[in-house]
């Protein structure tokens, strides 16, 4: 997978003309009458701008083009409007969306003109608004005029934000390219929930009440499914009976469902999708991604949701909300018990071998779905169709970043993931939809609200704070040790040490050109001597040079960098002599070696030059530069007189690269006692 973003992006480099006519055409359908609500035209501009702030694309072009194809587009939708008239209600697929033509249509009338302008700025209304504007008979000039200057400052609205988080991805890759990555597939995943649940939504509500309404009819000649499909649909028909044996039901459908599609399609092309992402994620491992997801995980927690279940149930009981107390206790009754039953019936066994009991289904998002779902569920019951959205697209984001930090932490296939999901979204539709269907008295939406997010801080600050420490621990890689002697490491054993820092498969692009056996303590006094100094942590009073327009480069932080997963445990500037507007920086990484008999360590890593990147116009940083060969020298002649080195050459393997490295490797010991 890194690979293949790595083609595209180089792909992108080398192609930026296609990449400037696909901006055009998706602006261009973003902004037609109602194909443009089903467009991510903001995405794409979004991902643009990330790539113009590194480079891969011009701006200027793309800003045009962004430009030019919204301007095609509410062209094209005002001419529609103008030629069609008032049949434009009647006409498909307008007819479909009587709801949001006539919001357009008050929108128009309420600020005139002036609609198509702030329209441009809006995601609901922008494709339907000059449709609107052609329908009312506004003038082709006037329309055209208030069209360009919009388009014209649209563009740059949606692109600059990009160009901030490509500067971001920048400053990442410096630490880690598969930090980039990780950021980039957590933001994709988390826009496209929300945006796949807000469309859904917008689609789907207007077409539910009739559905149900059609069922309920056909259902009344069924004598045996009339009082199920009552007391599931039918405000007047009592639902516990029903409901119950309704539930029964599905109970066993959907288990017998889940665990055929299990043994039948695991065997066939699951293994190849679950084998794919387990090992993708597991290379895209990096420190502060671990600790965020460990973090994230615990609201999935069986004793955290229990938790936040039974407080939130309480609370609902003790203000006589009963029926909603029930229902909520209901749909996390029967996920736990299904998703058991799932664990014990199926045994599968989790990806990670020192990870104990059954993966399928995963719990976390199983029972995260049933608690948070219809959480959601209930306080959408109480707002406007319009704003209903907002709940789902919360408790979505909270249950896919559950959802993904089990995939990230490798405790948990990604079919297990998916089976959790639909086993639990299930169980919220089904009683959801009784629950909805029936009369209820209306919840205090803000006070259900405060209650639940006092009870997820209180019990995630607790948790965090007895646990998050073990935890961190537990879902560590676990990291076999390999020893041998100072003698066998000298001859041969350093060769087995990685060539390149550990990243992003495919990309090597920065040679492990030292190796120091022995303790760091020591090497970094003896370097202290020569006026070597620690490097200090990035805090955010010295992040703020990153903003100034030309700022002195040991004023700018050192990032810390990542190898295999792991920050470096040294860190070392040379004294600022070498060059004006470079840094000489040492760092070392724990390699998997320890030297016989006293289980000394050995440590990898390189030593590099550092210079501010100044290209992007929002930020500066410091970057690696490309030559290898120079700072090595500097760190021989300081290590010299310690006595304890050798320079070896390393046969490097043949790979594509970029820099300047002749192989030679430094190897350094810490002398005996």
């Amino acid at each position: 997978m890194n690979a293949w973003l790595q083609d595209l992006l180089n792909w992108i480099s080398l192609h930026p003309h296609a990449f400037i006519i696909a901006v055009y055409f998706v602006a261009l359908m973003e902004s037609l009458v109602v194909l443009g609500l089903l467009i991510p035209g903001a995405a794409l501009l979004f991902g643009a701008g990330a790539l113009m702030a590194t480079g891969a694309l011009p701006i200027a072009p793309i800003m045009l083009s962004a430009s030019a194809g919204a301007i095609t587009g509410d062209f094209v939708s005002f001419l529609l409007g103008q030629h069609y008239q008032q049949r434009l209600r009647v006409i498909w697929p307008f007819r479909h969306y009587p709801r949001l033509v006539n919001r357009g249509v008050d929108y128009f009338v309420r600020h005139g003109g002036k609609s198509v302008f702030m329209a441009r700025f809006i995601g609901p209304i922008r494709p339907i608004v000059p449709a609107i504007a052609g329908m009312m008979n506004m003038r082709t000039s006037r329309f055209l005029v208030v069209v360009v200057i919009a388009s014209l400052l649209w563009a740059p609205v949606y692109i600059l934000p990009g160009m901030v988080f490509g500067a971001s991805l920048g400053l990442a890759a410096e630490v880690a390219g598969r930090l980039v990555v990780l950021l980039v597939i957590i933001a994709a995943i988390a826009w496209l929930g929300f945006w796949l649940i807000s469309t859904l939504i917008r689609l789907l509500q207007p077409h539910v009440a009739f559905t149900f309404e059609k069922i309920l009819a056909r259902s009344r000649n069924h004598p045996m499914i009339k009082p199920l499909a009552g007391s599931l649909l039918d405000p007047d028909h009592p639902e516990a009976r029903g409901l119950a044996i309704l539930s029964l039901l599905f109970f066993i459908t959907l288990w017998i469902i889940l665990l055929t599609s299990r043994q039948v399609l695991h065997g066939h092309w699951f293994d190849g999708i679950d084998s794919y992402i387990f090992h993708s994620l597991q290379d895209l491992r990096t420190p502060w991604v671990h600790s965020f997801m460990v973090f994230i995980t615990q609201f999935g927690s069986q004793s955290l949701l229990a938790f936040v279940l039974s407080g939130g149930a309480a609370w609902l009981l003790w203000k006589r909300y009963t029926k909603a107390a029930s229902h909520w206790l209901a749909v996390y009754i029967a996920t736990g018990l299904l998703t058991w039953v799932l664990r014990n019936t199926a045994q599968v066994a989790r990806p990670a071998d020192f990870q104990t009991g059954f993966s399928f289904p995963s719990a976390h998002t199983s029972m995260s779905m049933a608690v948070y779902g219809f959480l959601a569920l209930m306080i959408a019951r109480e707002l406007q169709v319009q704003r209903r959205w907002i709940p789902y697209s919360a408790a979505g984001l909270v249950i896919i970043l559950i959802a993904l930090s089990r995939l990230y932490l490798g405790v948990h296939w990604f079919s297990d993931v998916l089976a959790g999901f639909s086993l639990g979204l299930a169980w919220v539709a089904l009683i959801g939809i009784a629950y909805d269907r029936h009369p209820a008295p209306a919840l205090p939406v803000k006070g259900l609200v405060a209650v639940t997010l006092l009870l997820m801080t209180l019990s995630g600050s607790w948790y965090t704070q007895r646990y998050y420490s073990q935890e961190l621990a537990h879902y560590s890689p676990q990291i076999e040790i390999h020893r041998t002697t100072l003698s066998t490491w000298k001859t041969i054993g350093w060769e087995q040490l990685p060539v390149y820092r550990l990243d992003i498969e495919g990309r090597n692009e920065q040679p492990m050109n030292f190796q120091w056996a022995g303790s760091l303590a020591t090497l970094e006094a003896e370097l202290h001597k020569q006026g070597w100094e620690t490097v200090a942590a990035v805090t955010p009073m010295n992040a703020m040079n990153w903003l100034a327009p030309d700022p002195a480069v040991d004023s700018l932080p050192i990032l810390p960098q990542v190898n295999d997963g792991q920050h470096q445990e040294l860190s070392l500037v040379a004294p600022h002599t070498i060059e004006d507007d470079q840094l000489l920086v040492l760092r070392l990484w724990p390699s998997d070696n320890e030297l016989l008999p006293d289980k000394t360590p050995v440590w990898i890593g390189n030593v590099v030059y550092l210079y501010p990147e100044r290209k992007l116009p929002l930020i500066s940083y410091l970057r690696t530069a490309a030559d290898f060969q120079t700072p090595l020298v500097y760190l021989q002649d300081a290590l010299r007189q310690a006595g304890q080195i050798r320079l070896e050459q390393r046969v490097r393997p043949s790979v594509k690269t970029q820099v300047q490295w002749d192989g030679h490797v430094l190897l350094a010991w810490e002398a005996p006692d």
